[in-house]
């Protein structure tokens, strides 16, 4: 099982741990014993508490922002809604706004929400929407993901249940059912925008989503803030969620392991009441976790232009707790390969870092344009910020469904990626600041090749 390479991965990071207990062992005439007994503890709570923050790091995390996006007034500006109620975003992304920071896409509206399925599930009525693409993305507190909508179930009218691990009812006629591994669960809902001028329409659209279950306060739930993420409360969230919420099969060696550190669930962590060895061994854990999720990038980063699909996939992990943990650190939620993929970019053709005081040229043969079954977006950020570039054309992405999409008469699709306008009037322009710059190719339902990495986009070629 890959959490066993995890916990291999950990014995090796306990090395001095290890060693001091070795050195204490060989010497024992000379050491008190209990420093031995302390060092011992030190060693186990440090390779366990280390796999226990590789396991749990989505799961305190999500609850982290379930908190913030459940409580009024707790991030203004930033998404609010009730627990189990919709919160809708009503535009576009745009510079400096709610998704700062995470590359954002332009293509979809959003809508979300925290559902609490303890007793009870929550019904979901999608409308028709005409063949226009959106997708519901279901995940679980391990951030495992299950999806409906135009490539799964369709775009026509639907009833979805969401069910919680303790649901043993039975679906009304013509309801789907979408079960969940954990208790609370996130909805992540995107309806398609085919430019400006179809924003009114789509958000009609989005308002046609709608839920029903029962609406909860803030005040009943116990969930963290950031700080939890690197300190000790971390396996306090941890332990409380492991206790209250049905295990997964497949898990028993782990959380036996976890159990002997008072962090699973058949222990109840205190850590006022650790001993001294173990509170030091979970306190490096924690501090050596958070930074090798910071120092490890989900993929080998190319060596000049794009990137390629990784054979690992997003949202669907098994025991591969290091890589989930490592994207719910770098972002938050990855919808599967099915649904999404996206490509990037940091270096030009040549190998040299992307700058915006150069001029770029993306040349998408009519026979080569991104293989898409949805549609396919180019985007530019800041590599600074991984923000959009403010610009006075509010033009951030060249897509496919733009009604204004330049094609040269063969049928190619340039993209410039440049300070000043274009005088070519064949090309596609996105504007760009002077700084570094970092490029992401989106494919919604991407195509087999895309899937299989058999698709390279075209070089991202400097100018004179």
């Amino acid at each position: 099982m890959r959490y066993l390479c995890a916990i291999a991965l950990c014995a090796v990071l306990a090395g001095a741990g290890g060693r001091a207990v070795v050195a204490a062992e060989s010497s024992a005439s000379r050491v008190d014993p209990a420093a031995i007994v302390e060092h011992r503890q030190q060693a186990l709570a440090y390779v366990s508490g280390l796999q226990a923050y590789f396991y749990g790091y989505p799961v305190v995390d999500y609850l982290r922002v379930m908190r913030d996006q459940i409580t009024p007034d707790r991030d203004p500006g930033g998404v609010y809604a009730p627990v189990n109620q919709i919160a809708f975003q009503d535009n576009l992304a745009e510079p400096g706004g709610l998704y700062a920071g995470r590359g954002p896409n332009t293509s979809t509206l959003y809508f979300t929400a925290w559902l609490d399925l303890s007793d009870e599930p929550v019904l979901i009525e999608t409308p028709d929407t005409a063949g226009r693409y959106y997708v519901l993305t279901y995940a679980d507190m391990y951030s495992e993901v299950e999806h409906s909508g135009r490539r799964t179930t369709g775009t026509g009218a639907q009833k979805i249940l969401v069910v919680g691990p303790d649901w043993r009812g039975e679906a009304p006629e013509g309801v789907r059912i979408m079960p969940m591994r954990t208790r609370y669960a996130y909805l992540l809902g995107r309806v398609l925008v085919d430019g400006p001028d179809d924003l009114a329409a789509a958000r009609q659209v989005m308002y046609g989503f709608r839920m029903t279950g029962t609406e909860r306060s803030p005040a009943d739930f116990a969930l963290p803030d950031r700080a939890a993420l690197t300190s000790l409360a971390f396996f306090e969230v941890l332990n409380r969620f492991l206790r209250e919420t049905p295990r997964i099969g497949g898990e028993e060696l782990l959380m036996a392991q976890l159990d002997q550190i008072g962090i699973g669930p058949g222990a109840e962590f205190s850590a006022r009441n650790l001993p001294a060895g173990i509170r030091r061994g979970l306190e490096r854990a924690i501090e050596d976790g958070h930074r090798i999720l910071a120092d490890s990038p989900l993929a080998a980063p190319p060596v000049t232009g794009w990137s390629t699909p990784g054979q690992e996939t997003y949202g669907v992990y098994g025991h591969d707790y290091l890589r989930r943990a490592m994207v719910e650190f770098h972002g938050f939620l990855g919808n599967r390969a099915e649904e999404t993929i996206y490509l990037s970019a940091l270096t030009d053709a040549a190998g040299a870092p992307l700058v915006g005081s150069n001029r770029y040229e993306i040349v998408f043969p009519a026979t080569g344009l991104p293989p898409a079954n949805a549609f396919w977006a180019l985007n530019v950020y800041d590599a600074r910020t991984v923000d959009l570039i403010p610009n006075a054309q509010r033009r951030y992405a060249v897509t496919d469904r733009m009604p204004d999409l330049k094609r040269r008469p063969d049928g190619s699709v340039v993209v410039r990626l440049q300070q000043d306008q274009p005088v070519a009037g064949d090309v596609n322009w996105l504007p760009v600041n002077d700084g570094p710059l970092f490029v992401t190719l989106r494919f919604f339902e991407p195509a087999p090749e895309v899937l299989a990495g058999d698709y390279s986009p075209p070089a991202i070629r400097r100018l004179p």
